[in-house]
């Protein structure tokens, strides 16, 4: 998910930067800074005996929903978005698939205030991603009440080097 203003500002940039200055002498590095949200996850139907663990990164994407190269210093240019990833990672024993997430985010650097934002995600079984592996697929998102279409990408650094899929929304708050 990326989040801009009504103006067009990127309001995830302020947290990527503070996460790509790569100081790996920090306990939080490689994800957003724990202090600065919180993220639960919550899945319908889980079974007690599942574990859910929820991480938050941040990337920056091309128009097209390709993963931007950072230049030598480790900087981006201008161009692109920064997308919020939310990788809820969901341990099982029955290998169980399940069709809806339910997150609640506290980031007063996005949204402005300290309030909790609800986001459901729904998902399908098995989308197939060019003949190599299975992922599920996201359709639709809900972030407080409002509906979204995810985009759907296959993205990677160069067509050399794995890939993967990643379902894409664009939030455009009024703040």
């Amino acid at each position: 998910m990326s989040f801009k203003d009504a103006a067009g500002n990127d309001l995830i940039e302020p947290l990527a930067l503070e996460y790509y200055k790569f100081n790996t002498s920090l306990p939080w590095a490689g994800e957003i800074n724990p202090e600065k949200y919180s993220l639960d996850v919550a899945v319908p139907d889980a079974p007690a005996s599942d574990s859910v663990r929820v991480v938050l990164t941040a990337s920056k994407y091309g128009e097209d929903y390709s993963r931007m190269i950072p230049r030598e210093d480790g900087t981006y240019g201008s161009d692109g978005s920064w997308f919020f990833d939310i990788r809820s990672i969901i341990i099982n024993k029955n290998d169980a698939s399940y069709s809806s997430l339910n997150h609640k985010f506290t980031c007063p650097e996005v949204f402005g205030d300290n309030s909790v934002h609800e986001i459901s995600t729904t998902w399908t079984k098995n989308l197939e991603a060019s003949g190599k592996s299975f992922y599920p697929a996201c359709t639709k998102v809900v972030l407080d009440g409002k509906e979204y279409t995810p985009v759907r990408g296959v993205t990677y650094f160069q067509e050399t080097e794995s890939m993967y899929v990643g379902y894409f929304v664009e939030v455009v708050l009024e703040k």
